[in-house]
């Protein structure tokens, strides 16, 4: 992204044996590793592109940025179904570009006008295949759509309100029904010789039934039926206390309105806490927590705490959601709170995950964020849970995918950190499940499938660097990667210069020019300064790159030689910093933006020099 961020910039990757001159190292620059092909500008002038958000498609030829852009309309006038949210105060209009990597023109694009989005480290999508699904949060919606292989977005359905794709058909015809109905009441009222649909002529006096008649139709359930019906559509209003209809006028002497009127009334008053409209996916998932209950063998005690919980599965609200294959969702409930607030605060929250079927619309099944048989389940596959967070989402098999389930060192490592919660302060069982489950569900492209850092191959700390795309914070010594069979050093990543926070571990030498070079046992980390201008630049397209153009890094570039902080200054020592690695699929070559507080940011360039001086 520019530094503007209005317009995107399309490098190829040269490889990471750099130019192929021989030429000293003080005299690499960006430009030695990466040439600019194309640059798109974004021509909204409200619109500012995303730095955290870049996706590649499965076939490699196109990209997909977000652009945000803030809405001028109040938030009211974006509330698309009865089930939306209103309590979200910013909404923002959020546009999907689909860029062609050959060309650099954009080939389409899907606008969301007034809608709460998570663009930050795409957690607020998916991307399986052709695939691309995107979460509302305001209109609590999932879109699903399609991705032609020219780059055309085509929109398939959307789950939330409804379920089926001819669900709004369905209920626009019984719209039409009952203003017919309406219609027919109002001729009736002035006519005496037409009474709510049938002639004196039909009527047989004689008949008992003939009253009952009168007083029921099929398309407009009277008060009476209003209860089995809303089991299927709404929660309407559920008395807190039975002296709530005490003194009441018997139901018989009352007039039946029709259920448009019922409905018009219960969406007047939805905010209240006893009159919320319930979507169809959350419909599908109350009746899924009642079939559950109703078929417990447990003398009705797993019925009774349904109907004890119901206004709080009732409250929750989607959150975010994955593809786990073609028809497969996984959706996470959370409270609102937790939606809406620090997203810090709600890792141990109580949150549900939810197995969706999109082609049959049922849930098919309904965990809880401190479930043991989840974890276990999760334990067992976490290949098929992490399968969209590689470069290529799809069936593909990845080839240097550490997990808990594929890999012994990824498991023991689960195994320590559920330890530690169980035994921490404030810990626990639940709490150590909780720690281990939230990182589900996985963004997409958000792991790296280098084998640099495979936990089969290599040992490292996991503190510091992982095949995740989060922030690590930084330490001053080097990172150090050991073999996982004889466990010998292979090489180091340094982040800083030598004779400023690192003090220059192993054998250095500091050139004027601001490219710091740091020898290891095979391989050479070295730092080459470029301009700050291009920082912001480089971070995002290189990631665009990696994916694309198969071009991962090993090599250190810093794009501020003044960025390096003075070796004297100990509140800045004292300070936190934070980094973040992009690696190569393949290629000894990786990335790393270092972040400070108040300083600039530095970008890395991590590479390989096999003729380097051994330790």
């Amino acid at each position: 992204m520019s530094k503007n961020q209005r317009s995107v910039h399309i490098y190829r990757f040269k490889g990471s044996g750099g130019p192929t001159e021989e030429r000293p190292f003080e005299s690499l620059n960006f430009r030695d590793f990466f040439e600019l092909k194309h640059e798109t500008v974004v021509l909204r002038e409200s619109e500012t592109l995303s730095k955290d958000f870049c996706l590649v498609t499965a076939n490699g030829r196109f990209i997909i940025v977000a652009a945000v852009s803030p809405c001028t309309g109040a938030s009211a006038d974006g509330r698309t179904y009865p089930c939306s949210l209103n309590c979200i105060p910013n909404l923002d209009t959020v546009v999907f570009y689909v860029i062609e990597l050959t060309t650099g023109k954009i080939v389409d694009k899907r606008e969301f006008k007034n809608e709460y989005i998570t663009i930050a480290h795409h957690s607020g999508v998916s991307l399986y295949d052709s695939l691309f699904a995107v979460m509302l949060i305001q209109s609590q919606a999932i879109q699903i759509i399609h991705i032609k292989n020219n780059g055309k977005m085509i929109d398939l359905h959307r789950i939330g309100w409804f379920n089926h794709d001819d669900d709004e058909l369905v209920l626009a015809r019984y719209r039409d029904f009952n203003e017919q109905y309406l219609a027919q009441q109002k001729i009736s009222s002035t006519s005496p010789f037409y009474h709510k649909g049938y002639s004196l002529k039909d009527e047989d006096f004689g008949d008992p039934r003939a009253k009952d008649r009168f007083e029921t139709f099929a398309l407009a359930p009277t008060m009476s039926t209003m209860t089995e019906f809303a089991t299927d559509a709404t929660y309407h209003q559920v008395p807190s206390s039975s002296t709530n209809n005490v003194g009441a006028t018997p139901r018989a002497n009352n007039p039946h309105p029709s259920y448009i009127t019922q409905m018009a009334y219960s969406q007047a008053h939805h905010d209240e806490p006893h009159s919320q409209t319930i979507s169809g996916i959350k419909q599908r998932l109350m009746a899924y927590l009642f079939r559950k209950a109703f078929n417990a063998d447990d003398g009705g005690a797993a019925l009774r705490h349904f109907h004890l919980t119901f206004q709080q599965f009732a409250n929750l609200i989607m959150w975010r959601m994955q593809f786990l294959d073609e028809s497969t969702l996984l959706i996470k409930f959370g409270k609102l709170d937790c939606v809406v607030g620090r997203q810090a605060d709600s890792t141990y929250q109580t949150a549900f995950f939810v197995f969706y079927d999109i082609h049959s619309t049922e849930i098919l099944a309904v965990y809880d964020n401190a479930s043991e048989e989840f974890l276990r389940l999760y334990e067992a596959w976490a290949d098929q849970f992490s399968a969209t967070a590689y470069s290529t989402a799809g069936r593909d098999k990845r080839h240097y995918s550490s997990t808990c389930s594929n890999n012994i060192y990824a498991k023991d490592h689960l195994k320590k950190t559920q330890y530690g919660m169980r035994h921490a302060r404030n810990g626990g069982s639940a709490q150590a499940v909780k720690r281990s489950l939230c990182v589900l569900p996985y963004s997409p492209q958000s792991l790296s499938d280098s084998p640099y850092l495979d936990l089969a191959l290599f040992s490292y700390d996991e503190k510091v660097i992982s095949a995740s795309d989060r922030q690590r914070q930084c330490q001053d010594f080097p990172i150090k990667f050991y073999l996982r069979g004889s466990g010998e050093l292979r090489f180091k990543i340094h982040l800083f210069k030598s004779g400023s926070v690192n003090g220059g571990t192993g054998s250095s030498s500091s050139l004027s020019t601001g490219i710091n070079i740091n020898s290891t046992n095979g391989n050479l980390v070295g730092n080459v300064a470029n301009n700050n201008n291009n920082n912001n630049n480089n971070n995002n397209n290189n990631n665009n790159n990696n994916t694309a153009n198969n071009g991962n890094n090993t090599n250190n570039i810093d794009n501020n030689p003044n960025s390096a902080i003075p070796s004297g200054s100990g509140a800045m020592l004292r300070s936190k910093r934070f980094a973040t690695f992009i690696a190569h699929p393949f290629e000894p070559f990786i990335i790393s933006v270092v972040q400070h507080h108040l300083q600039p940011t530095v970008l890395n360039f991590h590479l390989r020099v096999p003729d380097a001086e051994p330790l």
